[in-house]
């Protein structure tokens, strides 16, 4: 599409509504959760439906067409145009309205899924089609796509559950349409009219029994349902109108919940015990297949899951999980008492239900994380059929998939009667390229020969337009274009979706195609070991698919608190490919978008975790750092927080002085003009007596050593900041019976090298400390009470390819893990007095991203006549150095907001617990709160006279 012009520009521009025109906000919005790249024109984030209406009204006169676009978790592209994207999902979050007695709500187009079902859960209600992406799919957008889920034999589809929906035309209009709503007669009419005079090829072409959802317009619903528009909209992808707000019907929440998970030995006998227990009629059966499995394997987030079911020591190629919604058991228990597959689990415990669900809902994210560059890849995978004919299909799909070549993971709605099959492609090749044509061309075939739905719930979007008119018919798609001529007579709406022009093709306008490969302006220093063993590879991981998104912590903190695409873990993979491709002004290492990526990033790791694909932002983000250093030289302030380590130890020569300075008006605006430190924010306070000094003269606690010598890693901030840490580990740790050793002649572990793009100066002191752990102090357990240093250890070193870094990590281990391990063996070990004290845990990122978030919780637990929880908080919002930049305050602020929300609302009595150096300080400044590290609250209680 040609550049805008300045009067489209100011057309835009005087709304009302914000619309940005810069090249990072456009290319943002180019790609999806689809394998497609469309580049618009502009972007509009609407706050209101008034100002939805002038921006369309504004985009239509000026010949702009307009893409209405929810979070961007379409599979199908139905979200990426070339005019104006209208994003829905930033703002319009509004839930107001609720009818108790009618069970009904009204929504804003950008409401959540999952924060409208936290809304309704104090009232025992919920929205019925709960779909994967729960936790990031807007209404707005389930509406557009007539989204389902697991549970579509029990609640249908979107369009079932929609009351009303308020709408904007393409000439700006608004109305309301839906049961008993009075506006837009004249189309009304004209869609009954039409709906009408095609009646009996609709109730050829769309008989009754497809669970889910037939392509078009919905005519069936329409037919069924005279006079209500909303049938029409819904499903419509956007075609029709901007949909800006909904009033739906919502239902009871099940009050008992059984799943069953039954085991096979291959996806074919899976299929043929799916048909055999549809007669128990079950809320949901779901297929998952050993090549989706063996994704989650080594996967922090679901190893309890993986236990559970049993993976590593009895395989299996297939599952199915039976959902039964009863009282008493009836179903479940019948299931039960039949024999299938090779074996079964049966769970009435909601957690064990809830880790089973967890690896279903992240199927398609785990799955697009494989490793290499072949990919599974979205266009065949929205195919239903009925239920009965299940195996038929999956047999004949089979074929398809052997005849090309193909592996592919077959996993989703058994139940409904659709699997999402992704076929594995590298659609770098042109012979790859060449399969995704002809695979997609002889599913839809089959899909035919079936009379099966070819887009049931994902949307037909770019993906699967040009076979749209091969499954309507000449009659049906007529009627098609009929109704988008009464809603949309200029074609402003989305165009080339559901109603083919030959714009849109599936193997055109790919993300990533032939000609794609990415060659980097630098040479790698990371291996990204753990995953992809390359920048490129890891990089790509990034499907699009949204997760960061979501509004709980931990990941990502920054969009949590913002909400703009570019502070998402997508966004910022999306900036940094751009960038590389040369997109921006600037250069590959050069751009403002690419700073604005990264300068944001806090490097806090939850994406290495909770990213289904594992994007490791913060490796990522040191990569390019090191490479923009070499490209454009090193700022004074990355100089300056590397030497953290340096500072400290000139800081202690004479700590009195060194605290007035740094703590002085004069000191501080020094700080400010120099390195671009906040006045406001205190600075670190230089200890009077260093840690290793206190070490070497110390008495010592307990009578022997009898469990042997470990190292204690005495960091920067213990060292030199706050010894009394160090010196609290210290005597828990010889309560317990341990040699208490130091590694002299360390150096800094290198984070704060690291998080400034240091990489080389990283290795060198990371080669240096894993030479001196691994012949000083072979087989040594390793201490750690800064998580930030023990995950340098643990994962940075390992990235650098330090040689002995592996067998090192091994041996490190974070305080509390270390004492709540032996007090698990050993509860007696160690001697507590309580107080009924009530602790309050907030867990460090670094550690919740590599290791399981309740250990310090646990170990707190063992302190007598005490209350523990564990905060379900995100990121403190410091960062090491982040929260001390005057640039980055507010954001600092905006992250933390939740933490110091929680910690505001304690009672002045509460203990209030952090183990990172960089929390710590946060919750000090912000709320007055001293916290302690948990070495400090054990050390407290310990009784050495028991």
């Amino acid at each position: 599409m040609p550049p805008l012009t300045t009067a489209q520009r100011a057309a835009l521009a005087d709304s009302g509504c914000e619309v940005r025109f810069d090249d990072l906000s456009r290319t943002l919005y180019a790609t999806d959760a689809s394998i497609y790249r469309v580049e618009p024109a502009a972007v509009a984030l609407p706050r209101s439906t008034s100002e939805a209406a002038a921006v369309v009204r504004a985009a239509a006169a000026t010949g702009l067409t307009i893409t209405p676009r929810g979070a961007g978790t379409g599979l199908a592209g139905g979200a990426v145009g070339e005019g104006l994207v209208m994003d829905l999902a930033r703002h319009n979050r509004e839930i107001s309205e609720l009818d108790l007695e009618q069970r009904t709500v009204k929504v804003g187009a950008g409401v959540v899924l999952d924060g409208l079902n936290a809304a309704l859960r104090p009232h025992g209600l919920w929205f019925g089609p709960d779909v994967a992406t729960s936790s990031r799919a807007t209404l707005g957008g389930m509406i557009g796509n007539n989204s389902s889920g697991a549970h579509a034999p029990v609640y249908g589809t979107t369009v079932d559950h929609v009351r009303a929906l308020e709408v904007v035309l393409a000439d700006g209009t608004v109305a309301e349409i839906g049961v008993g709503c009075g506006d837009l007669c004249e189309i009304r009419e004209g869609v009954d009219r039409i709906v009408a005079q095609r009646a009996g090829v609709i109730s050829e072409r769309m008989p009754p029994g497809m669970v889910k959802s037939w392509p078009g317009y919905g005519l069936d619903n329409c037919m069924r349902n005279p006079g209500d528009l909303s049938r029409v909209v819904c499903g419509s992808e956007g075609t029709l109108a901007v949909v800006t707000s909904a009033v739906l019907d919502v239902v009871p929440l099940p009050q008992r919940r059984t799943l069953g998970v039954l085991f096979f030995d291959s996806v074919a006998e899976a299929m043929g015990a799916a048909v055999e227990i549809a007669d128990l009629e079950p809320a949901a059966i779901e297929h998952v297949d050993r090549l989706l499995l063996d994704q989650t394997r080594g996967q922090l987030a679901f190893g309890r899951a993986r236990s559970l079911l049993g993976l590593d020591e009895d395989p299996c190629e297939a599952l199915l999980l039976v959902e039964f919604f009863e009282e008493p058991e009836g179903g479940f228990s019948e299931l039960a008492d039949r024999r299938l597959g090779r074996r079964r689990l049966l769970c009435r415990d909601r957690d064990q239900q809830e880790l089973v669900w967890s690896v279903r809902r992240a199927g398609l994210n785990l799955l697009t994380s494989c490793r290499g560059p072949g990919k599974p890849i979205a266009g065949i995978e929205d195919v239903c059929v009925r239920p009965e004919r299940l195996p038929e299909y999956v047999a004949g799909l089979r074929e398809i998939l052997d005849r090309l070549g193909l592996e592919a993971s077959f996993y989703g709605h058994a139940g409904s009667g659709e699997l999402h099959v992704r076929p594995t492609l590298d659609l770098h090749r042109a012979d790859d390229l060449a399969r995704l044509r002809e695979v997609a061309d002889d599913v839809s075939e089959l899909a035919l020969r079936f009379r099966g739905s070819l887009a049931a719930e994902h949307g037909v979007g770019i993906a699967r337009t040009e076979y749209i008119a091969d499954h309507l018919g000449p009659e049906l798609v007529a009627a098609n274009h009929e109704i988008k001529d009464l809603f949309d007579p200029e074609g402003v709406m989305n165009p080339g979706k559901i109603l083919d022009v030959g714009r849109f093709k599936i193997d055109r306008d790919l993300r990533l195609g032939v000609g794609s490969d990415l060659v980097l302006p630098f040479v790698p220093q990371l291996g990204f070991v753990d995953r992809d063993r390359s920048f490129v590879g890891n990089l790509e991981q990034c499907n699009g698919c949204g997760g960061c998104l979501k509004e709980a912590p931990t990941m990502c903190p920054t969009f949590i608190a913002v909400g703009d695409e570019i502070q998402s873990t997508r966004g910022r993979a999306n900036t940094i490919r751009a960038a590389l491709e040369g997109r921006f002004e600037g250069g590959a290492l050069g751009s403002r978008e690419l700073d604005e990526a990264l300068s944001d990033c806090l490097s806090c790791k939850a994406c290495r975790t909770e990213c289904p694909s594992n994007v490791d932002l913060a490796q990522l983000k040191a990569e390019l750092l090191h490479a923009c250093h070499r490209a454009n030289g090193v700022a004074l302030v990355d100089r300056v927080v590397a030497a953290a380590d340096l500072l400290g130890r000139l800081g202690t020569w004479l700590p009195w002085l060194a605290n007035v300075a740094s703590g002085s008006t004069l000191g501080r605006r020094l700080a400010q003009r120099l390195v671009g430190f906040n006045p406001d924010r205190p600075l670190p306070r230089f200890a009077s007596r260093r840690f290793d000094r206190w070490f070497r003269t110390r008495r010592m606690h307990g009578s022997d050593a009898w469990r042997g010598p470990v190292v204690l890693w005495d960091d920067t901030w213990v060292r030199y900041h706050e010894p009394r840490v160090g010196r609290a580990a210290v005597k828990v740790l010889e309560g317990l019976g341990f040699e208490v050793r130091l590694a002299t002649g360390r150096r800094c572990c290198g984070r704060p090298a690291f998080s400034r793009g240091f990489v080389a100066e990283s290795r060198r002191l990371g080669s240096h400390n894993v030479a001196l752990l691994t012949t000083r102090h072979a087989d040594l357990p390793v201490v750690f009470l800064e998580p930030s240093c023990w995950s340098m250890f643990v994962d940075e070193y390992r990235q650098l390819g330090i040689p002995g870094a592996e067998e090192l990590a091994g041996r490190c281990v974070l305080f509390e893990d270390l004492i709540a391990d032996v007090l698990e063996s050993e509860p007696d070990a160690l001697a507590l007095r309580g107080g009924g004290a009530r602790i309050v845990i907030h867990d460090h990122c670094h550690a919740k991203a590599l290791r399981r978030a309740d250990r310090a919780a646990t170990l707190a637990e063992r302190i007598p006549e005490s209350s523990v929880a564990l905060l379900e908080s995100g990121c403190c919002g410091m960062a090491g150095a982040f929260g001390m930049l005057e640039e980055k305050d507010e954001l600092s602020r905006k992250v933390a907001r939740q933490l110091v929300e929680m910690l505001e609302q304690l009672p002045g009595d509460a203990r209030v617990v952090a183990s990172g150096i960089s929390c710590r300080h946060q919750i000090r400044h912000l709320t007055g709160i001293d916290p302690l590290h948990i070495a400090e609250l054990v050390a407290e209680c310990l009784d050495l006279d028991a």
